[in-house]
Formats: C-alpha cells, structure tokens, sequence
C-alpha cells in the first residue's frame, strides 16, 4: 500500500472515529468570545485574546508579500504592508474590543482569503484614550545588555481615531556563535580546520502613525511608518592564517497607505485601497586575510505600489458575491561597487480581477468558490521593449460541513502561482551571453494545484483536535538548474519539471483541569511532508528543495488569576532540509528550541515578563558536498564541508504599562 493510501484512509478513519464523539459546544459556523471570557487569563490586549480563543491558530500571514493574516478588525485587514499584523494587534486595549468572533468555513460578509478559520475582531464603538509603554531588554550569558523602548498612544473621539508608535530596539543575531569548519578532500590533501565566531547586533527606530474617520459616509484610514535599522556583524576564521569578515549595512523602509470603505444601497459595500512604500539598503562589506583584503558596498532600492478595489453585494440572505481588480508594479533596483556587471534592474507589474461568491447555506453547511485572473509582465531593464508578459486564472473552492456542533470537515480546492524571485530573474534574462540560454524556455512561476481535506473536532470548552492532508500537484517548479557548454556549466535559477507533493498536519490542545492544572493548556503539532521531483543534473527522483520532512512542536501554557502569573514553555524539533544546486548538495539543520517563560501582574495595569530562550543552546550546522567539475552529474565528490555552529541561550526581561 502507498503511503498516499495509508494517509487518506487515515484521514477517514479520524472522520469516523470524531464524528462518534459527544461534547458540549455552540452551534454554528460563528462562534462568538465577550470580553468576559478573557478574564480568566488576563487579557492585556486584543493579541492577548486571540491566542487564548479555544482551538485557534494565529496566522499573521506575510504583509511584505500581501499575504494576509487570519485576523480581522471590523470585517477588515490591516492596509499597512510594514507593520506584522501581531503588532497591530498587541496596541489594541481589552477595553476596546466588543467581542471576537471565531468563523469557521465562511460567514456572510466575510472574506476567508484562503483560511478556513478566521476570528474577527470587532471592536466598541466608544471615546477611548490609552497609552501603552514597553521597556525590553536582551540578557546575555556574558552578562551584556540589548535595551529597547516603545510607546503606543491611542485616542479615539466619535468618529476620529488617531494611534502613533515610537520604537527603539537593539537585538544582538541570536543565529551565531562559536564553531568550527571542517573540509575533508577526496585526494590525499589532509583535512582542513577552521574555528569561527562571529557576532553581530542590529538596531531599529520605528516611527508609526494611524489616523481614521468618518468620509462621505464611509470609512478613511491612513497609515504611515518610517522604519531606519543597522546591522553590523564581525567574523573569524582562525586557520593557519587568520581571516575576517565584517558587514555593516544600514537601510529605511517607508510606507503611506490608503484605505475607504462605505456601504452602499441594496447590500452592498465597496472597499478602496492605495499603497506606496519604498526601501533602501547599503552593505557594506570586507575581509582581511593574512596580507589581502577586499571591500564592496551592494546598493539597494526597491519601491511599490498598489491600487485595488473591491466591490461586495449580499445577493440573498447567507450568499454574498465579491468582484474586484488590483494593479500592483513592483521595481527592485541593486548595484555592486566592485562589479558593474553585477548591477541588475527588474520590475514586475501585476494587474489581477477577481469574481467570487460566499454561500452560507445554513448553520452546518458553506461553500466559497471563485476565480483571480492574474497578468503579470516582468521586466529585467528599463529600455526592454518585450518584457516577459503571462496570464494565469487562478479558481479556488471551498466547503465546509458541520454534521455536528462538535465535528467540521473542510474542503478546499485551489490553484496558485508563485512570486519570482527578483534577484533570480535577474540573473536569469540578464546573463552576460545571452545566446548561452538561447535553447532554454524562459523562467516562469510555479503553478501549483492543491486539494485538502480537513476534519476538526472540539470537545470540553477549549479542545480542539484537528487532522489534514494537503495534495499537490506542481509545474514549472523553480530550483536551480544547470547550463552545459563545451568549456563550462553554469548554475542558474529556472523551470526544472514537475513535482508532486503531500503533507499531513495534526493538532491537539489539549485543556488540563483535570490533571490539577487549573487554566492550563497543552498544544501539541506536527506537519509531515514528502515529495517529489526530477533533479535537472542527475535525473534522479528527490525531494524538492528547502523541505522539512518533519515538524513537531510542544507548548504547554497555565494562567493563575490568584497569584497573578501566568507561565509556560515550548519545545520544538528546529529544522532540517536539503538543497541542490549544480555543483553541490547543500544541508541545513538547528536543533531543537526550548523556551519558557513567566508573566507577573503586580497591578491590574503592570506586567513583568521574563523570557528564557535557546534553553537547550541550538546546534546550527551546514554541510556542502561539492562535486568535481562543478557537475553532479558525474557524481565525484571533490571535497565535503563541515559547519558547526553552538549559539548561546539567552534572557529577555519586559516590563508593560498601560496608562
């Protein structure tokens, strides 16, 4: 039997069992969360909330890449592509928050965005003034500090809001460390020992502000940040000749967005939104190695901009129906000091409609189906007249039943294009010679079809056990490829083939009041994956590059109101995975990561944390098996390449107040 067989009949079998379940819980897919309820665990904020809501997984998305998270505030995503939506949320009181309501499968009005849960944040509609202050800081086993400070200042008066954050952090690299570089050769050379250290620190300065009301019956909000950082790290290399490296980079993000929503007759609402946002980084690098040394400086800009519009209508009672177009252009320009050649200019623009409807059938039964159409044009210089230019549709469904209050199944059908990498097009179309790609097609996105299969089951008030299994069809996978000439192989980024890919997911939270932990909550996670593809160099089946065959990760939490202490730990199993390229195999692995931590409220407005990280001093290593003429094909490895790094544990003490 195949393991995709032994998965889905696992999958059914799970069905079978939970649905002969029996356990108390609300009917519907809206399962609505009163403040009150939060009492319990000593809610601070809206983030506080979120991760107590039973059997609840935050997503915050990506907002760099306009994924969205799985939290809304009054029906809606946060416009701003600068700010992590965990953020937003850790500003938002408990006094200012109505109730969150948890929507399982869709609800009327609400747009899922891919997730199959989402929790909607609707917030009171009150005067409300709140400050909030943070003071942080990094402790190190040497004893050395990384201080940070922010403040929130909140204010709302009828129908105006107003949210401005002042931040300053220093953060030291907690991924470096000390450890040694081993490389054996294949020839009689002896092996090679090389003993690293390296550290590094960075320090960022945010400046955020957020101002709303009321316009031409509807709903303004605008958005600004301006985010300068620094990094500056230091390496050795202690060897028969001693090395080192040295980065010092600096950089600035800026963003304006626009956001207006209004409802209008019949049902329906239209929502507007306009983004600009800019960045920039200069890097500035050396080494110095016995009696040489070099120096180069990379510049970066890139900016982006984005104007969308999305109109809603509630057709019938339960079916809303959604259209919308986004036009996006996105321009990445970088340049090296000491390589002209290496100077590479690409903008992609994007515009994408899309037409869907949301169906709530009734309190057991929704479906969401629908379709984007994407046109995207990439182009590598400012002069190219035929920039690269594809159409892709991209149709999605999704189901979810509840046959009892307890059980949910979910089923969701979609396909999705992947972003290019600009640093890879670039080196792609801009090659050179560009006669050596002249019998090779042209880099494209991913296409990638899935099918998932969901079952959710909730038992006592906050257990929750949920399984899936996600399959995959891809084509057109990007990975690294090979170019053969009669004197050389280069290693580009292209279109390797087909792949096929599965994963199993499994959850459990687990409350533990009746193992005399009063307010105590165990999660439990794990994701499997397996795939497959044919490597472009050797044509051998493997894996797709960057998997994580395994992941797992134990959380244990407990509040206790009367001493006025919550406290926990976490435990993961780090990662692992392999990449090809092709004139190497190359494998990544960290240990994995302990974490345990203990909040203290000495006033309902006060809290202490103390956060102990990398209990368990994560093991970071890299191994480079390199093969002889830069070519895996012929499968002669020339020399293997060791990298151990130890980091260190480390502590973090905060205080809040709110005001």
């Amino acid at each position: 039997m195949t393991n995709s067989s032994i998965i889905r009949q696992a999958v059914l079998l799970a069905c079978a069992l939970t649905a002969a379940g029996h356990a108390g819980a609300a009917d519907g897919a809206v399962q609505p969360y009163n403040p009150d309820y939060f009492t319990q665990f000593q809610a601070a904020t809206a983030m506080d909330m979120v991760n107590r809501l039973p059997g609840f997984v935050f997503d915050g998305g990506n907002a760099s890449r306009g994924v969205a998270g799985n939290v809304l505030i009054n029906g809606k995503r946060p416009t701003s592509k600068t700010e992590a939506l965990g953020d937003v949320l850790g500003r938002i009181p408990t006094a200012a928050v109505e109730r969150i309501e948890v929507i399982n499968g869709g609800a009327s009005g609400i747009d899922m965005q891919g997730y199959a849960t989402v929790a909607n944040l609707l917030l009171k509609q009150m005067d409300l003034v709140s400050m909030t202050t943070n003071a942080a800081s990094y402790v190190m086993p040497d004893g050395s500090l990384a201080p940070s400070l922010d403040g929130n200042y909140s204010l709302k008066r009828g129908d105006k809001n107003i949210n401005v954050t002042l931040g300053w952090s220093r953060s030291p690299d907690t991924g470096q460390g000390q450890g040694y570089r081993t490389t054996v050769y294949a020839g009689s050379a002896p092996a090679a020992e090389v003993r690293v250290a390296g550290a590094g620190i960075a320090e960022n300065k945010t400046i955020k502000l957020n101002y709303g009301q009321d316009l031409l019956d509807g709903q303004l909000n605008w958005n600004g940040a301006y985010n300068p950082w620094n990094y500056h790290s230091l390496a050795s290399f202690d060897a028969a000749t001693r090395s080192l490296n040295s980065n010092d980079n600096a950089g600035h993000t800026l963003e304006q967005g626009l956001a207006y929503t209004r409802d209008l007759p019949h049902g329906a609402s239209l929502d507007l939104k306009a983004l600009y946002r800019t960045s920039g980084i200069d890097a500035d690098s050396g080494f110095v190695s016995g009696g040489n040394s070099g120096h180069s400086v990379t510049t970066s800009t890139a900016s982006e901009q984005i104007l969308g519009g999305q109109l809603s209508w509630q057709a019938l009672d339960g079916v809303v129906i959604r259209g919308g177009i986004e036009r996006a252009v996105t321009t990445n320009d970088s340049s090296v000091s000491n390589n002209p050649q290496a100077a590479a200019w690409v903008q992609e623009s994007r515009v994408e409609g899309q037409l869907s409807s949301a169906w709530q059938v009734d309190n057991t039964l929704s479906a969401e189906a629908g379709v984007k159409v994407s046109h995207a044009s990439l182009a590598t210089s400012a002069e190219q007249a035929d920039a690269k230019a594809y159409v892709y549709p991209k149709p999605r469904l999704r189901l979810a039943l509840s046959p009892t209050p307890v059980l949910q199944l979910r089923l969701r059908m979609e396909r999705e294009i992947s972003q290019l990498n600009f640093g890879d097009a670039a080196a792609y179309f801009g090659m050179a010679d560009k006669s050596l790609r002249a019998g090779y097609p042209d880099v494209v996105p991913a296409k990638t079809w899935l099918c998932e299969g969901a079952v959710e089951y909730r038992f006592w008030e906050r257990g929750t056990a949920m399984l899936s299994y996600t399959q995959s069809h891809v084509s057109d996978v990007i990975d690294r490829m090979q170019i053969r000439t009669p004197n050389a192989v280069y290693d580009v980024a292209g279109n390797i083939g087909d792949a096929s890919a599965d994963s199993v997911t499994g959850m459990l939270n687990l409350p533990t009041d009746s193992w005399a932990l009063p307010q105590g909550l165990l999660k439990l996670s794990t994701t499997w994956r397996s795939s497959s593809v044919i490597d472009p160099a050797t044509l051998e089946t493997r894996r797709l590059s960057g998997e994580q065959p395994l992941g797992w990760r134990i959380e244990f939490s407990q509040d206790l109101p009367s001493q006025r202490t919550a406290w926990g730990f976490s435990v993961d199993n780090g990662w692992s995975n392999d990449s090809w390229q092709t004139a190497e195999r190359d494998t990544s692995s960290g240990s994995g990561w302990a974490r345990a931590f203990v909040n203290y409220r000495p006033a309902s407005n006060l809290m202490l944390t103390l956060e102990l990280n990398n209990l368990a001093s994560r093991v970071i290593s890299y191994d480079r098996t390199h093969y002889a003429g830069n070519d895996r094909l012929a499968n002669v490895v020339d020399f293997v390449e060791h990298n151990i790094t130890r980091t260190q544990p480390f502590a973090m003490l905060r205080l809040r107040k709110d005001w």
